[in-house]
């Protein structure tokens, strides 16, 4: 008897027929999203990068050591070999050697400043490809939603539909309305059966495109809770991170104008060696010492790179200021486009609803007519189909009024 019990409650723990879905929220799509996603994953180490290479241009512009050693010789045979002047016959050395590159602060913070735009740059690249990946993860959610709202609706429609099947068969069998009548009836029962199916498979098909686009693997049916979309006012064009990313590419431009000229200034440099240098031949034991110097180079003609180099400087400037008035126009122009567009879904909606009440109305008429005859079965199943078509509609109609709001809240970014 326990063993029977045993097997029982196993059997509901384990058997996935018993098993039901789990409800999941949009919250829970955005978030594995973001987590899986390697193009926000590789923004965050390009950051990261970016502070390294900060840190290796200060060491740079540092002192660096370096150890060297060298071992020649230089044979002379029957008088053929290179000139004793310049070899010494043989040479032995191991230095160690310190070079200071001298510069000036606004040099050095001017090519540090280039690494901190970069990362500003890349950081607000990242929140616009993180609210485009918010933005395509909502739409394929609101999709997914509302294929499981048809399919509810059909089910429930379904369901409405065999409910009345007994109550007609009896009718007909009665000769209260003609046999064909009833026929007609169980054609639209088993197309609703049809439908149903349809629709199942469309969502499986919406959940597997969304689990693909958020990086889970899941193959099962899943509950959606009804997407909490808010419409929000979109922010002036000027406050929002799209204006931001141009901004940040004009003070990329002045400041590589500024490195292009620090490239052309005189530099000067510092250095200095101690260890052992010998050409080993007078007192080798003496020849430990030191030497101490400096380096200096001035840039005079290169072929008026220099000035080619600030002309194209200036051409990406004046094409990111005409990028960026379009793009102005495009955003203001888009955002009045969405507003107007969701209003119009409202009263869509709103009119959808009325009408819906007076074709409840009528099926319910309908349906009592039915049972004296004074009413045609087909009449009475147009009246199911265009109630039907009513909620569909409406249904239709709230996606594509989620998907606009959607679409407004994402050009508020900041």
């Amino acid at each position: 008897m326990n063993k029977r019990l045993l097997f029982i409650v196993s059997f509901f723990f384990y058997c996935p027929f018993f098993v039901k879905a789990q409800t999941k929220s949009l919250n829970y799509y955005l978030q594995q999203g973001k987590t899986n996603s390697p193009l926000l994953s590789n923004y965050q180490n390009q950051i990261e990068s970016l502070g390294l290479d900060s840190l290796k241009l200060k060491a740079t512009y540092g002192p660096q050591v370096m150890a060297n050693g060298n071992l020649t010789y230089a044979p002379v045979i029957h008088g053929w070999g290179y000139d004793n002047a310049i070899t010494n016959g043989q040479n032995v050395s191991a230095l160690m050697l310190v070079t200071k590159p001298i510069i000036g602060k606004n040099n050095l913070s001017t090519r540090l400043q280039s690494f901190s735009i970069d990362k500003a740059i890349t950081s607000n690249q990242s929140k616009i490809s993180q609210k485009a990946l918010e933005q395509g993860i909502t739409q394929q959610y609101i999709a997914c939603y509302g294929s499981q709202q048809q399919l509810a609706l059909a089910s429930e429609i379904l369901s409405f539909l065999k409910k009345e099947d007994t109550t007609l068969r009896k009718l007909a069998q009665s000769s209260v309305f003609k046999q064909t009548d009833y026929l007609s009836f169980k054609v639209s029962l088993q197309q609703q059966l049809l439908i149903k199916e349809q629709l199942k498979t469309q969502l499986l098909n919406d959940l597997g495109s969304l689990n693909y686009l958020c990086g889970i693997q899941d193959s099962a049916f899943q509950n959606l809770e009804a997407p909490n979309i808010e419409i929000s006012h979109p922010l002036a064009f000027d406050s929002s991170a799209y204006a931001k990313s141009y901004r940040l590419d004009s003070i990329k431009n002045s400041n590589d104008a500024k490195i292009i000229n620090l490239n052309y200034k005189p530099t000067l440099s510092a250095f200095a060696d101690g260890g052992y240098q010998s050409s080993l031949a007078y007192k080798s034991y003496k020849n430990l010492g030191v030497s101490v110097g400096l380096n200096f180079s001035l840039p005079i003609y290169d072929g008026k790179q220099r000035k080619a180099s600030l002309l194209q400087n200036m051409l990406l400037e004046d094409s990111r200021q005409k990028q960026r008035d379009f793009a102005k126009q495009q955003y203001q122009q888009k955002a009045l486009q969405l507003q107007q567009q969701i209003l119009q879904y409202d009263q869509l909606i709103h009119q959808g609803e009325d009408q819906m009440k007076y074709a409840k109305t009528l099926i319910n008429a309908e349906k009592l007519q039915l049972q004296t005859g004074d009413v045609r079965m087909t009449d009475y199943l147009l009246s199911i189909h265009n109630y039907l078509d009513l909620r569909t509609n409406i249904i239709q109609n709230n996606l594509s009024k989620m998907l606009l709001i959607a679409q407004l809240n994402n050009l508020i970014l900041q």
